[in-house]
């Protein structure tokens, strides 16, 4: 099993844990905000189920329907993630100005520190792994994954209120409020997932310009090229690159030709560049 699915797995167990001892705390304690933050948990335990499948599906081989691969796929599902997170900050909100007003007990604390810090090993895990290999999946689920951090820390925050409240009234609305602001933390970040990924999905040109320069000192290794542009295209966790060079215009078509080849050869034979399709535009002049 790769790397990428063993993590994603990694994470929804650690999400569906996570979420059922925060569901099951704020029905137990009578706190909407500990459970919005269950919620908010338990929606990344079923996105993450969507991102595995997408995974799993970007990694086909390419058909002739589809030459490029699938890796665009992980932007779709990435966009699902978006869409329910928008549905589930409604729902938070809406719920919040429900709430019924109640006093946890601090005890509640420790048990807010544990989820904290389970929520917090995944997160740098998943960090850590989603830049080493460049996978679109596993960055949005870290963003996915902080704006729950926050959340987290915003209850703790709301339980320490609460147990002033008897003695400051405007304090019982802790919860309420804290129930709110979860909410729209939820769709901030539903609208940064949304945003990114359907610009990624049209076809967004990547400014990666460690790979644009290694790309242009391997194609101008070659003595019969004179210049060169490149244009990367991201395919979820792997580029397609847009080579337009400028050759001698004397050499012949088969000496062309097999430059062309040669080329190709070497940038996809290069997997630090994550460059799995070249497509190479003869001009002139650039």
């Amino acid at each position: 099993m790769k790397l990428e699915f063993k993590i994603l797995i990694y994470s929804m167990i650690n999400n569906l844990a996570i979420s059922i001892i925060k569901v099951v705390g704020g029905i137990l304690f009578g706190l909407s905000s500990l459970f919005a933050d269950g919620m908010h948990t338990f929606s990344d335990f079923v996105t993450d189920i969507v991102c595995l499948i997408g995974a799993k599906i970007s990694k086909k081989r390419p058909t002739k329907m589809h030459p490029f691969g699938f890796g665009k796929v992980e932007y779709l599902t990435n966009l699902f993630v978006g869409i329910v997170l928008l549905l589930l900050g409604i729902f938070i909100i809406y719920n919040g100005f429900g709430h019924k007003e109640n006093i946890p007990p601090l005890s509640l604390l420790i048990l807010l520190f544990v989820v904290f810090m389970l929520k917090l090993i995944a997160i740098l895990v998943m960090h850590k792994t989603g830049e080493k290999i460049n996978s679109q999946l596993l960055i949005t689920s870290v963003k996915e994954s902080t704006a729950d951090l926050y959340s987290t820390i915003g209850v703790i925050i709301i339980t320490i209120l609460l147990q002033f409240s008897e003695k400051i009234k405007i304090l019982k609305y802790s919860d309420m409020v804290g129930s709110v602001l979860i909410g729209i933390i939820v769709l901030r970040s539903a609208y940064q997932i949304i945003r990114e990924n359907s610009l990624l999905l049209i076809g967004e040109v990547e400014d990666n310009k460690e790979v644009i320069e290694k790309v242009k000192e391997f194609v101008l290794q070659e003595k019969e090229i004179e210049d060169t542009k490149v244009c990367l295209v991201k395919y979820g966790s792997y580029y397609q690159l847009q080579l337009i060079i400028v050759m001698n215009p004397k050499i012949s078509l088969s000496k062309v030709t097999k430059i062309e080849d040669e080329i190709k050869r070497k940038i996809v034979r290069h997997r630090s560049l994550k460059i799995k399709y070249v497509t190479i535009f003869i001009k002139d002049k650039i």
